[in-house]
């Protein structure tokens, strides 16, 4: 019976089998056949777009950037990236397109997730965040938009960010959440942690300048140092003093900057700030989260280890791991080109720095808070010396000691960081001196006048006092 029924059977495998080839074929035929569809009519919209700007010569570089790119080369056409939905918050309708100016790491998600996701991890991403926590009635940014009498006035409104639009938020960014880019006081903005109007933060043309989008500018130190310098965080300057910076500066020209996985020792041969922060190293993948690698927060007033709390913002960053994984992973890093005995002698000696500067700003700040409670300061921000002072301390020179040690800058950790600090320690301990003789001087000066006052009042009294009852009897 089994031997019967066996050609029944098969064929009705067969059946199911063919009949499962043939939906398998059929799926396969529409998931390619809809990416085809849509570059079709992606390319279509932009021989449309290179077409017009071309003969209206408006943003023809930008066409001649475009073109020379590797989103050319994978047909990554214009309204891929522009494209909006017409009730999306920055939606603008264009020559028959609804598009967008703002091109969100939403968008470029669409073909980076990896990338995206990382950053978003990042302190890079908290950059316009950050800057709101600072931007309030007591802290310096507003300060110093005020003038006598208020603040500068533009189109009818108050500019309180006019010291800052073009200062800290031009690399911390801006905040467009409600706002289009007819809003002269968000846009143009191209900082690193911009909240845009569809929630997103960060712009990654920020380091992958449009519209060649380059890898290989990216890597370079220059890119970072649009915003990593000056006296404050002075990575630029230095990485510059540095013999990594020699290197670079000497021979970077001849090194490999396109290779998609950029190794050290075959395309370059000494990290840049991509490098050590960002770059594959054995058995550990690149990354866009800048913070995955660092074991300390040096911009802060006293630094603590890097255990997935930002400082001041309370928020949790990076992939959770502890200060202990991510100093590991720079560890791998620094092992491509130097010793295990060398990397671990050098942690020791940079984080000994830190410490030091934790102890010596700690020290400093308790005489400035025992001012405050002795009353002898006021509780406005920065409207006395000491008080400019003791935020160099932390902010300036206690950045570039700090920085400094991590970066193989001697100079900076010596001249400009620690000579410095105890420069500030001493000028702290003086005014502190003056003001508290102050405050004696004008106690003992109380007491001297009511010595020397006192006796003709008690003599000038008793004489009323007599004169008084002579006259009553």
């Amino acid at each position: 019976m089994s031997e019967i029924m066996r050609p029944y059977g098969y064929l009705k495998n067969l059946r199911k089998s063919s009949l499962l080839i043939v939906l398998l074929s059929l799926l396969f035929i529409s998931v390619i056949a809809f990416p085809i569809t849509q570059l079709k009519a992606d390319s279509t919209g932009t021989d449309d777009c290179i077409d017009c700007h071309k003969s209206s010569e408006v943003l023809e570089d930008v066409i001649k950037d475009w073109e020379k790119s590797n989103h050319a080369k994978n047909n990554v056409t214009c309204i891929v990236c522009h494209e909006a939905q017409p009730l999306d918050p920055d939606a603008l309708s264009h020559m028959g397109f609804e598009i967008t100016h703002i091109v969100s790491p939403n968008d470029c998600a669409r073909c980076h997730s990896k990338e995206v996701k990382e950053f978003e991890q990042s302190l890079h991403s908290f950059g316009a965040i950050y800057y709101e926590y600072l931007f309030s009635g007591e802290k310096l940014p507003y300060i110093e938009s005020q003038m006598e009498g208020g603040y500068l006035s533009k189109e009818g409104e108050e500019m309180i960010h006019a010291a800052t639009l073009r200062g800290c938020q031009a690399c911390h960014g801006t905040n467009m959440s409600g706002k289009t880019i007819d809003d002269f006081t968000v846009w143009p903005n191209n900082g690193i942690g911009r909240i845009n109007p569809d929630g997103s933060r960060g712009s990654c043309s920020s380091c992958h300048t449009r519209h060649s989008f380059s890898i290989a500018e990216a890597r370079h130190p220059e890119t970072c140092s649009q915003c990593h310098l000056g006296p404050d965080h002075p990575q630029m300057e230095i990485y510059s003093e540095s013999k990594h910076g020699n290197i670079y500066f000497s021979e970077g020209d001849s090194w490999n900057w396109i290779e998609e996985d950029w190794q050290a020792g075959v395309d370059y041969r000494t990290p840049t700030c991509a490098g050590c922060h960002m770059s594959s190293a054995p058995m550990m993948p690149s990354t866009h989260d800048v913070s995955s690698r660092l074991s300390w927060e040096l911009e802060s007033p006293v630094s603590r280890r890097t255990d997935n709390i930002a400082t001041n913002l309370g928020v949790n960053f990076s992939d959770g791991s502890s200060w202990e994984v991510k100093q590991g992973r720079m560890k791998k890093v620094c092992t491509q080109c130097h010793s295990k005995v060398w990397v671990n002698n050098y942690y020791e000696q940079a984080d000994s720095v830190v410490e030091l500067y934790n102890e010596k700003y700690t020290a400093a700040k308790e005489i400035v808070d025992e001012l405050y409670e002795e009353g002898l300061l006021t509780r406005t921000s920065f409207d006395e010396p000491i008080e400019f002072i003791i935020y160099e301390m932390w902010h300036h020179e206690g950045r570039r000691a700090r920085m400094g040690a991590f970066m193989m800058g001697p100079d900076f950790v010596q001249w400009h960081g620690f000579y410095d600090i105890l420069e500030g320690r001493v000028e702290i301990e003086h005014i502190a001196e003056e003001l508290r003789s102050g405050e004696e001087s004008v106690n003992l000066n109380n007491q001297t006048f009511l010595l020397y006052m006192g006796l003709p009042i008690v003599v000038l009294a008793i004489a009323i006092l007599i004169l008084y009852f002579y006259k009553k009897r």
